[in-house]
């Protein structure tokens, strides 16, 4: 039982840490002008470190010779780098909803929010000059603010397969681990 458990966790992990990754990598490559932000490039290194601790966490159930403690150390920095990551984009969104038929004043936070506006030169933004008709624009802009909410809502939930690793890893401890026949 704790078995399936801690192999299903580790798959979710490995998804939402991926997601999270490739969420990001989208959203740095999409920059038009100037460098991506602080939180979309620390969502890279999220992603990238879930990824890993899941990968590390996933061998650790199959080899006795990767200790519990490891992987509860692994999956404690990552749940508090997600939990991190998370909160870093619900600042950075200023209560901003990723819809077209938002007011006017949500539609005006879009535009100027640098996680989600490409960048800035000047009075141009990146979102402006990505597209070439403006539902183009709109969709442009409307996809990267969805793909951010995606991340940060990812990173929460990562967050939580973290803690919920945590507590298996700890029980898989004080067990003494698990023996091969429950793999």
């Amino acid at each position: 039982m704790l078995a399936g458990v801690a192999i299903g966790l580790r798959v979710f992990q490995l998804i939402f840490a991926i997601a999270i990754l490739g969420l990001a990598v989208t959203l740095v490559k999409a920059q038009v002008y100037g460098n991506a932000p602080t939180t979309t490039k620390y969502s890279t290194f999220t992603g990238g470190f879930g990824t890993f601790a899941a990968v590390v966490g996933a061998l650790g159930l199959f080899l006795e010779s990767i200790p519990d403690l490891l992987n509860i150390a692994l999956d404690a920095l990552s749940a508090v780098f997600f939990l991190a990551g998370g909160i870093a984009w619900a600042i950075g969104f200023q209560g901003i909803i990723c819809k077209s038929d938002a007011s006017e004043e949500n539609a005006r936070k879009m535009i100027e929010n640098p996680l989600m506006n490409m960048g800035k030169n000047g009075q141009r933004y990146g979102w402006w000059d990505a597209g070439n008709s403006d539902d183009e624009r709109e969709k442009i802009l409307l996809s990267s603010c969805q793909k951010g909410f995606s991340d940060e809502i990812l990173q929460f939930i990562a967050c939580g397969i973290g803690l919920g690793l945590i507590g298996v890893g700890y029980v898989r401890m004080r067990r003494g681990g698990l023996s091969a026949s429950y793999v």
